[in-house]
């Protein structure tokens, strides 16, 4: 069920599993197991915002990466605050995540994350204008 064939990220689970086998995946005891689930773009949205607050680093950084439109602003804005930066750069690269909680990230703890959040900005059409009313927000 997980492949493991990016070095560093927990495995892909496969595309084809149902809600209800994503659902139990995401109460398994391994993280990595979770994290899988919490990057499935198919696992139930209630299941995505349990793992939202996982005690793992790695299930909370699978949910900045989940491919979802429909994930809650909010959600995306309590990750953005994370204490591990592995959760904040996976909430960078996921264009799903709205460039206004990217502008969070800017103002948050982990100053390294900066660069990144500014080029992600820069890269979504924002430019100078689109990162100052994203900072306003």
């Amino acid at each position: 069920m997980l492949n493991d064939s990016r070095p560093g990220v927990p495995g892909a689970l496969d595309p084809s599993l149902s809600d209800n086998d994503l659902a139990q995946l995401a109460r398994s005891d391994e993280a990595k197991v979770r994290a899988g689930a919490a990057a499935h773009p198919n696992t139930p949205l209630t299941m995505i915002l349990k793992l939202a607050r996982d005690e793992a680093n790695s299930v909370r950084a699978g949910v900045a990466r989940n491919p979802r439109r429909d994930i809650p602003e909010d959600v995306f804005r309590e990750l953005a605050n994370d204490k591990a930066p592995d959760v904040v750069f996976a909430l960078i690269a996921n264009d799903a995540v709205p460039d206004s909680v990217i502008a969070r990230v800017m103002r948050g703890k982990h100053k390294d994350a900066i660069g990144p959040a500014k080029a992600r900005l820069a890269k979504s059409g924002g430019g100078r204008m689109g990162l100052l009313g994203a900072l306003r927000s």
